[in-house]
């Protein structure tokens, strides 16, 4: 498979062991790209440090380690803030997915013809309890938003589900778009993602905050569910959930589906 070079991945994943076995059964080898691992948290890295496609990001110059319920944002960060190389579009993935082999191809094909868009592969109906009214994440949000920039995101908010033609959320951290949106994206989430600090449901706002971020910007947003399946491993334990690690992480070394 020819290697789309305008595209790249971003794994972002706190295993070592996990990384290991990854590699081992080279997981991503026919994902049509080329990957870094991008070691977030404070876990021993013994094993990885000197593993070519490896960054540490608390060993980067700049890092929100101390921030460890930010999750993926952590290794956004430090993608953006330190001299990590970037193709011009970014697929930013996390540990617990698996993936097809027309993964690259069909991200890098969406994206060009909408090359401001941010991708998703996990796409929810904002009309979803889980997207502003039942979970973790919509209140620390809206309050973050407050006292950053000042205004309420929740008119925002009902009446881009009410009036758009994209009523959609990109659930999940898994989403692609052009380095430079990663920027823009990275630069206005940052002052929010401090003023939580490090509060559990955090990582659940970064997250909703992507489509918030497309809409307040004009971007748009791209979907295709068939290249990726996340399979929500809660390694942070932030939610009411238990999954069997051992099994589930046999299927992702394998980059096999969940049944």
């Amino acid at each position: 498979m020819t290697t789309p070079s305008q595209l790249s991945a971003i794994v972002t994943i706190h295993d070592q062991d996990l990384l290991l076995q990854y590699e081992a059964e080279n997981k991503f080898q026919t994902i049509g790209c080329p990957v870094t691992y991008m070691f977030v948290g404070k876990g021993p890295v013994d094993k990885v440090r000197a593993m070519d496609p490896v960054i540490i990001a608390r060993e980067q110059a700049d890092n929100i380690e101390d921030y460890k319920f930010l999750v993926d944002f952590t290794s956004w960060y430090a993608c953006i803030n330190n001299a990590v190389p970037l193709t011009e579009f970014v697929a930013l993935i996390q540990y617990d997915v698996t993936v097809s082999e027309s993964f690259s191809s069909a991200t890098l094909s969406q994206l060009q013809t909408d090359p401001d868009a941010v991708l998703g592969y996990s796409p929810v109906p904002m009309a979803d309890r889980n997207f502003i009214r039942d979970n973790m994440g919509y209140a620390p949000l809206r309050e973050a938003v407050k006292k950053v920039y000042g205004f309420d995101i929740k008119p925002i908010l009902r009446s881009h589900m009410a009036s758009a033609t994209d009523k959609n959320w990109p659930a999940t951290n898994n989403v692609a778009m052009r380095r430079d949106t990663l920027s823009d994206f990275v630069r206005w989430f940052t002052p929010l993602g401090l003023a939580m600090g490090n509060s559990r449901p955090s990582g659940h706002a970064f997250e909703r905050a992507i489509k918030l971020f497309c809409i307040l910007t004009g971007r748009h947003n791209l979907y295709d569910r068939e290249v990726l399946q996340h399979f929500q491993m809660n390694s942070h334990e932030t939610q009411d959930f238990k999954k069997d690690t051992g099994r589930l992480h046999q299927l992702l070394a394998r980059n096999s589906r969940e049944p």
